[in-house]
């Protein structure tokens, strides 16, 4: 008769230090993790070089990815642990130093695709420094930070991680999950405390679109987007409607240059249905993203969107529209990462929406919400923000 041990299982302890490592980073402000507030040792609360160090060490090698990849929120409020971070990467195991390596750079890359929202979440300008760890993504032949403000970095790591790991998981929407809790969290905090005018020379913000191809990157250009447009209407017969959304519509205007990642659209019509069939078959032959979304995902539309759809043209029997473009900047503003706020900059310089409107559309959204639907907006935290990005406007 076989008797039950009472030693604790390997699951036990695992979470046992994930427990730990929670109320540990309560302690350097991190307060969305969910834990039971256990009693720390004195030596988990010191902030030493050795004991930060320990600290990074620990959190790489947590069984819990919730929690290990906190690194990023911990690095991101607390720049001065890059002295750490390298004293980890140099007396740590090879596994170990790896997974603090994917940390660090997926701080670097959020850092930069955030640091308008950051600074203002934050109330002074995010400084996790970039030049230190300028080695990490060299020797991995990863884009630097400042590449299309870690945009395609983050895109590369994402690569980088699931070849080392083995597993085809989204690591990237794990660490985006970082900085939008952290947002979150400190923007209950902060008022608007700073000049965002000032952060316009800062480095952290974006520079002219610099759009060159990597082999690594699948992306679309004007031309990519009219094939894909002219295939689809080839093999789909019935009538429908196909609206281009977010950097589709504006590469396709002509208004960006280049590249966008990926194409996104929304679809209408009677046929609807079989129209995102037709269009999920074509992204299986065709070397290019394609992603169902609407400005409507992130936020309330005005009334009139669909008469301020842009007509592009009829592609077999589906007709075609960029997506009102005062929802595209709408939505762009509350999201908030630079390139969408160069986005929006772009369709104010091309004189494709125009202040006035931009106004007036923010003040039809917002009287719309708190009304049951997009419960992940508080109106005073959207005006806030939209009040501040509209200076940089």
């Amino acid at each position: 008769m076989s008797s039950t041990s009472s030693n604790p299982s390997a699951s036990d302890v695992a979470w046992d230090e994930a427990d730990t490592l929670i109320s540990i980073l309560r302690l350097w402000g991190i307060d969305y993790l969910v834990g039971t507030n256990r009693p720390l040792h004195p030596s988990d609360v010191a902030r030493d070089l050795h004991s930060a160090a320990m600290l990074v060490r620990r959190l790489a090698q947590c069984d819990y990815p919730r929690v290990r990849d906190a690194s990023i929120s911990l690095f991101l409020l607390h720049p001065e642990l890059s002295h750490a971070i390298i004293e980890t990467l140099q007396n740590s195991e090879p596994k170990v130093a790896e997974q603090v390596v994917v940390e660090t750079l997926a701080t670097l890359y959020l850092q930069r695709l955030w640091s308008i929202r950051l600074t203002l979440a934050l109330g002074r300008v995010p400084c996790f420094p970039e030049q230190p760890f300028a080695f990490l993504w060299q020797s991995r032949h990863l884009p630097s930070p400042a590449y299309h403000d870690g945009k395609w970095g983050l895109v590369a790591l994402q690569e980088y991680e699931q070849k080392r790991s083995g597993l085809p998981l989204n690591f990237l929407q794990d660490w985006q999950n970082q900085v939008d809790h952290l947002l979150h969290q400190e923007e209950a905090k902060h008022q608007q405390t700073v000049d965002v005018l000032s952060i316009l020379t800062d480095d952290t913000l974006p520079s002219e679109y610099e759009e060159a191809r990597m082999s690594m990157r699948p992306s679309a250009d004007k031309a990519s987007i009219e094939s894909f447009l002219t295939r689809l209407g080839q093999t789909f017969h019935k009538p429908g409607r196909l609206y281009m959304v977010g950097g589709a519509a504006l590469v396709h205007l002509g208004i960006r240059p280049g590249f966008t990642q990926d194409i996104d659209i929304q679809v209408g019509g009677p046929n609807e249905g079989d129209l995102i069939v037709a269009i999920q078959r074509l992204i299986l032959q065709l070397q290019i993203n394609i992603k169902f979304a609407s400005p409507g995902d992130f936020i309330p539309l005005p009334t009139q969107w669909e008469t301020n759809a842009h007509y592009v043209g009829r592609y077999g029997t589906i007709d075609v529209f960029y997506f009102d473009f005062y929802s595209i900047a709408l939505s762009k503003i509350e999201r908030g990462s630079n390139r969408d706020i160069a986005d929006v900059k772009l369709l104010i310089q091309k004189e494709i929406i125009t202040l006035n409107e931009l106004d007036a559309a923010y003040q039809e959204v917002y009287a719309q919400l708190g009304q049951g639907r997009y419960p992940q907006i508080i109106p005073e935290r959207f005006a806030e923000h939209y009040i501040a990005i509209r200076q940089l406007l």
